[in-house]
């Protein structure tokens, strides 16, 4: 897999601005070259009809006879006054449609300029073309004219205008963009500073960017994740001391029944030998089938502290009655191969309500399996403290809400030696037991807890009389449509 370039975000703001300040004065640019060309057109025409009719205001002054009888070159004063304006231009005498006679002419304009009807019109002369105007009043006729690539040229020049200060105010902004991106950069470059100059498992909150709007949720949820990883880093390092005092223990048994056992055996001076070699093995036996039972539930704790938190599946309608029946199961399966004395019967279980039917309507955002393992470690610890001829309790129940699905509740009640309130607080933690000699590894509440916290929902223990009482409460879901295919 290749690895993708580094972008950098001072240069994609530049061109980003750039971009958009480009279209943006290109838009304006083309609409103002456009109504210029238009207005500048227009004005143009206007200046020659001007241009045109006081050329036939004054002309009128003159005789006309007069005029028509001096030759062309001889009209110096109408001459002047044509040419006044810089205009070129045409004056001449209509005598009928076909008969039309110049008098006077500026030198710029080409010939036959007052041809034509009156009005605009365009002649192309010594290859170059011309733009006329022609207006004819009182027998007089006057031809005003502009040569077009002088028109072009006026736009070209205004062009140059528009297309030059935008330029170089481009080169400005990009400039100055820089200058402030660079600026603007710097609490991200202080952040970086201090993220290198941090040292390994340093959990003090970051402070670089605080002060920033944009930056103070990254740097809030970069702190989030610092806290999270140092609670995650202490609660490792608590389970491994945790978990390495607890595994001693036992270890150490077995370790010391072996070389009682081996003693006995190499001493062989008595009858007595083989039974106090045997005694010794089987505590050894006993010790490694708790250490056995301990490192079972420490994967187990594991397994549920390492699930994934987006696990999609659930366990849906019907499918928590047969996880509370499975692990129901279970236990009284356990508690017979460890040789624990129970009652007959040893366990009265109960679902409310009772019709399968009726849980169809809701699931609980956990796996069956997860679900039945936290079921099944509730009932192990009742049945392993249980006394007295009453069974263990163990009761399903599903209380609906008025404004959703409500909860599911298992409660669990056994009639052993029971716990105080604070010791039901302590028994929550990890490798708690009320004695050394109590029977487990003071996980499996742990374990329940865990499995609770995973799906929003809680454990609480409470003291009975007699006994303990367990009540783990999840919150239900409505199921969905795909929930119900699964």
């Amino acid at each position: 897999m290749t690895a993708r370039p580094m972008q950098s975000l001072r240069v994609r703001l530049v061109l980003g601005l750039s971009l958009t300040i480009c279209m943006v004065w290109s838009g304006v640019a083309i609409w103002q070259f456009t109504n210029m060309q238009r207005e500048l057109r227009t004005l143009l025409d206007d200046r020659l009809i001007a241009s045109a009719r006081m050329v036939v205001g004054i002309v009128q002054q003159f005789q006309q006879a007069e005029l028509a009888a001096a030759p062309r070159a001889s009209n110096d004063a109408l001459l002047s006054v044509i040419g006044r304006d810089g205009v070129a231009c045409e004056v001449s005498l209509v005598r009928s449609e076909v008969d039309i006679l110049p008098i006077a002419r500026t030198n710029n304009i080409p010939d036959m300029a007052s041809a034509g009807s009156a009005g605009f019109g365009q002649i192309t002369k010594g290859g170059k073309q011309w733009r006329t105007y022609v207006l004819e009043d009182k027998g007089v006729r006057v031809a005003t004219a502009d040569r077009l690539d002088v028109r072009d040229q006026l736009v070209q020049t205004f062009v140059r205008t528009l297309v030059l200060p935008f330029v170089l105010a481009l080169a400005v902004i990009l400039l100055l963009t820089w200058w402030m991106g660079t600026r603007s950069l710097r609490p991200l470059q202080r952040l970086r500073e201090e993220l290198v100059q941090r040292p390994p498992h340093d959990p003090t909150p970051v402070q670089s960017g605080r002060d920033v709007k944009e930056l103070a949720p990254l740097v809030d949820s970069l702190n989030q994740l610092l806290a999270r990883m140092d609670a995650s880093m202490e609660h490792e390092r608590r389970w491994t001391a945790d978990a390495a005092h607890e595994l001693r223990t036992p270890l150490t048994a077995i370790k010391t029944h072996v070389q009682v056992a081996q003693l006995t055996l190499a001493a062989g001076n008595n009858n007595a030998s083989p039974d106090k070699a045997a005694n010794a093995l089987r505590q050894a036996g006993e010790g490694i089938d708790h250490m056995h039972a301990t490192l079972e539930q420490l994967l187990q704790l594991a397994r549920v502290e390492s699930a994934s938190a987006g696990e999609a599946r659930a366990t849906v309608g019907t499918g928590i009655a047969q996880a509370f029946r499975l692990a129901c199961s279970q236990s009284l399966q356990r508690a017979e191969n460890e040789g624990i004395q129970l009652p007959s019967p040893p366990l009265d279980a109960a679902e409310i309500p009772a019709d399968p039917a009726a849980w169809q309507a809701i699931q609980l955002p956990l796996p069956p399996a997860l679900l039945a393992c936290a079921i099944t470690n509730l009932i192990d610890n009742a049945l392993r403290h249980h006394q007295g001829p009453a069974p263990v309790s163990a009761t399903l129940r599903w209380q609906a809400d008025a404004a959703g699905p409500g909860t599911v509740e298992v409660c669990v009640r056994d009639e052993g030696p029971g716990l105080t309130p604070a010791e039901c607080e302590q028994a929550l933690r990890r490798f708690w037991r009320k004695s050394s000699s109590s029977p487990g590894s003071g996980l499996g509440l742990t374990i329940v807890r865990r499995i609770a916290e995973s799906a929003h929902g809680t454990l609480t223990l409470e003291p009975a009389q007699p006994g303990l009482r367990a009540r783990l409460c999840l919150p239900a879901l409505a199921v969905t449509s795909s929930a119900a295919k699964d």
